[in-house]
């Protein structure tokens, strides 16, 4: 929790504090058009330079000391793809980056749909070399506060950064690829945002989380209708995953959950209340190189999961939603009764073929 309240981030423009000397910071025009980029720097709280505005056509550096902060402010709202910013060294970033979009009104914008697509995308983005240095500071936070967004607004946004923590994801109004690969590769990632809008997008969420190999918990995904490749790739390789989020949605639509835990190594218990499963693609590796055993809760009376990877992987334990809320357990397999001591409520052994609620091992069962 920040010690700060998020109306002052939003009013704050993105800024950049240098943890130490020589610390140079690295502005990329990552478009073919010439940008304006307002610059300030503050050597102390108190004092700082005046607003220099610079003409970026390739790149600019600015070099800081320890606890200089680096503001900046843009106007390229009609732009895709603006700036991608760098850091030599640990750099706490913070503030709202809307501020690169309208120096004017990005303190109160909350409307991105008459951007240009991909308007913040890869701005922390350094290819596979990443961007490690791009630091949370301790308790400011860096916010987005937009409500209705634009196609591929935040595409990559932050990937392969030193980020542990994300921003708060407030958005009720999604568009198409809007959070696409937005923390690939950000490997110290443990904390994920609340992730709260029930209408979903195409692709909107692909890959969104890929290869976060520190998240340990996975935001709720609420939406019960869902969209094309809207949770593809979503977890994909976050090895740290133990339990999925529940799945509601009744209906899956084509390349939905297309390979969104694979490679989740420590994946052992996965709700999924799907009933319609024929949708093309749609649980393709879903499951793929997850743990080979574990626990999956599946809608009552769906039989149509496949025992692969491609639906639950054979060696895991299927129950059906309201075994689990009973916690009794059906009985599928004769032989197991036959096998194993059989009791009653009451405690009291009986036979095979007696009929009702016993424990086996343990548990409760249905026969």
């Amino acid at each position: 929790m920040s010690a700060y309240a998020q109306e002052d981030m939003n009013a704050t423009p993105i800024s950049f504090e240098a943890v130490e000397d020589g610390t140079v910071v690295t502005i990329t025009n990552n478009n073919s058009v010439v940008l304006k980029l307002g610059l300030r720097v503050y050597t102390s709280s108190t004092e700082a330079t005046d607003d220099v505005w610079y003409t970026v056509q390739n790149t600019n550096t600015v070099t800081l000391n320890a606890g200089n902060i680096l503001i900046l402010y843009s106007n390229c709202k009609d732009q895709s793809g603006n700036f991608k910013i760098t850091a030599s060294k640990d750099v706490y970033v913070y503030g709202n980056p809307l501020s690169l979009v309208s120096q004017a009104d990005y303190k109160t914008m909350t409307d991105l749909s008459g951007c240009a697509d991909g308007v913040l995308k890869e701005l922390f983005c350094n290819g596979w070399d990443g961007n490690p240095h791009i630091k949370n500071h301790p308790t400011k936070d860096i916010v987005l506060p937009a409500m209705t967004l634009s196609k591929s607004c935040y595409y990559k946004m932050f990937q392969g950064t030193g980020l542990t923590r994300a921003p708060q994801l407030p958005a009720m109004t999604l568009a198409n690829s809007c959070y696409n690969y937005m923390f690939w590769g950000c490997k110290d990632l443990t904390e994920a945002p609340a992730l709260p809008a029930t209408t979903l997008a195409d692709a909107c969420y692909y890959a969104m989380f890929y290869g976060c190999t520190s998240l340990t918990e996975a935001p709720a995904l609420p939406a019960t209708t869902l969209a094309y490749e809207c949770y593809s790739n979503m977890f994909r390789d976050c090895t740290s995953l133990t339990t999925a989020p529940e799945l509601p949605a009744p209906v899956l639509a084509s390349d939905c959950y297309y390979w969104m835990f694979y490679g989740c190594k420590n994946l052992k218990y996965v709700k999924c209340l799907a009933t319609d499963i024929s949708a093309n693609s749609c649980t393709n590796n879903f499951l793929g190189n997850v743990l080979s055993t574990g626990t999956f809760v599946k809608a009552d009376g769906m039989n149509d999961w496949t025992r692969d990877y491609n639906g639950i992987p054979e060696g895991w334990t299927i129950i059906s939603a309201s075994e689990e809320e009973t916690g009794i357990n059906t009985i599928h397999n004769s032989q197991f009764i036959m096998h194993n001591d059989v009791y009653n409520m009451q405690g009291q052994r009986v036979s095979e073929n007696y009929k009702g609620v016993v424990i086996v091992n343990g548990k409760k069962y249905v026969k």
